[in-house]
């Protein structure tokens, strides 16, 4: 009888130790989702710089980054045998947020950086964890704890030390300032509302979605511009150009979308948003491999309390999950 009843607290011990396991997985999974949406935005930031400054103008480049991004995660669902999802109801009222986000962050920040700089735009769009947090609790019915408070303030300041001065040299259009706030806002809304949209929603027919009528908004703006302003079209000049859009595409347009969504599934919105603290970091890190960019050590140091911040924040999300789960 011992025996018995000694195999049977053995076999409990064995199911809830898988049963945290398990537990835990979705967690880690979301950290992962979290971080490859940063490379991929980190990634495509370096990609749109080259592509930009080569005389690409900004809405036919936004329109061919869309449609690559959009046709990616076709094919991609296409071979996942997840086209049926693509009839799923409600779909194409929620495709809707598409002109928020990317459309509306994408070009608003765009002219931001037109009016005033990459840097300081990058530094305004690393907010966005803040203002995500604010909303996030009469919207997602989500808190930010002390502990996650404090890391998302020490990542800030690892940002403000990654972008330095450049964020405020040169003249800042009051222009610029504006449209670099309201691209913000508008990605901030955009994660709030998404996050709510994928509890009910599959997530690649939305993202897929959201792309095609953001891609749909860029061709309204480059017809006007073209055909009735008589503007040039402005397209890439040469096969590395077109190269970089079309990885724009995928870095920026379709791989962190998904990520980042399916992030939310797994944490909470308010956890996931900190991980975009990371942007600037990577964006660095590509400028430094990609074209030939020198950091600062101030810089370096950004980078390290950024990357230790969010190393803290991902044990600190699995911590809770495992206290929660006790």
């Amino acid at each position: 009888g011992g025996d018995a009843q000694l195999g049977e607290a053995e076999g409990m011990t064995t199911r809830g130790a898988t049963g945290a396991a398990r537990g835990r997985s979705p967690r880690l999974l979301g950290v992962f989702a979290a971080i490859g949406a940063a490379l991929g935005w980190g990634l495509s930031t370096t990609t749109s710089d080259y592509v930009l400054s080569n005389h690409v103008a900004n809405d036919t480049f936004l329109l061919i980054e869309l449609a690559v991004g959009a046709i990616a995660l076709l094919a991609l669902g296409a071979l996942r045998g997840e086209l049926a999802s693509f009839r799923f109801p409600g779909l194409a009222r929620a495709a809707g947020t598409g002109i928020i986000e990317p459309w509306g962050a994408y070009t608003l920040g765009n002219i931001g950086i037109i009016f005033s700089s990459g840097a300081f735009v990058a530094l305004d769009s690393a907010l966005n964890p803040v203002i995500v947090a604010i909303l996030a609790a009469p919207l997602l019915g989500e808190r930010v704890s002390r502990t996650s408070a404090l890391l998302m303030i020490l990542s800030l300041a690892g940002v403000g030390l990654v972008i330095g001065g450049d964020a405020f040299s040169g003249a800042l259009d009051p222009i610029g300032v504006v449209f670099s706030f309201l691209g913000l806002f508008c990605g901030a809304a955009y994660v709030l509302l998404s996050s709510k949209l994928v509890r009910t929603i599959p997530v690649l027919p939305l993202v897929t979605s959201q792309l095609v009528v953001a891609m749909l908004a860029s061709g309204v703006v480059m017809f006007v511009r073209v055909v009735v302003l008589h503007q040039e079209v402005g397209l890439p000049s040469t096969p590395l150009l077109w190269a970089a859009v079309g990885a724009t595409g995928i870095l920026g347009a379709s791989m962190p979308f998904i990520l980042y969504l399916e992030a939310t599934r797994r944490l909470p919105t308010t956890i996931v948003s900190q991980f975009s603290t990371l942007v600037p970091v990577i964006a660095l890190l590509g400028g430094v491999a990609l074209l030939g960019d020198r950091p600062s050590g101030f810089q370096l140091a950004g980078t390290a309390v950024v990357i230790g911040a969010l190393i803290a924040l991902a044990r600190h999300a699995q911590q809770s999950s495992a206290s929660s789960e006790a």
